[in-house]
């Protein structure tokens, strides 16, 4: 099987190239179902078994939310269960929260060892 595996220059990574797609799924298939995007299953993905560890897989997070979230809010919205002034609190405590949490990567959180300590730290809240 040699034939599917690729290389994905900028981060470096070899792998099967059906690898991710398929563990993208299986992670979206059970998450969906909490109404979450799953990325924070994905991290710990990419960084321990594609050994993607530089700062720029928090990006690719970022772009697997952007990809996840959108369906789940159409599917509220058009069913009339979106609470929006709960909506509405939520993000004006996110969008700090976003901004500060990419501060903190960028600037103190750079080592691939110093990173892992931190996601397990707070996937460990979620046990």
């Amino acid at each position: 099987m040699d034939f599917l595996d690729v290389l994905f220059p900028v981060s470096g990574v070899k792998t099967n190239i059906l690898l991710p797609p398929l563990v993208a799924m299986v992670i979206s298939f059970f998450t969906s179902m909490g109404g979450v995007s799953g990325a924070f299953l994905l991290l710990p993905f990419q960084m321990s078994v594609l050994n993607y560890t530089a700062p720029s897989v928090s990006g690719t997070n970022h772009v697997y939310n952007i990809v996840a979230i959108p369906s789940g809010v159409y599917r509220y919205i058009k069913e009339g269960r979106m609470a929006w002034p709960l909506t509405w609190v939520t993000i004006a405590g996110t969008l700090p929260g976003v901004f500060l949490g990419f501060y903190i990567r960028v600037l103190y959180l750079l080592a691939p060892k110093a990173f892992k300590f931190f996601v397990g730290c707070v996937l460990l809240y979620f046990v």
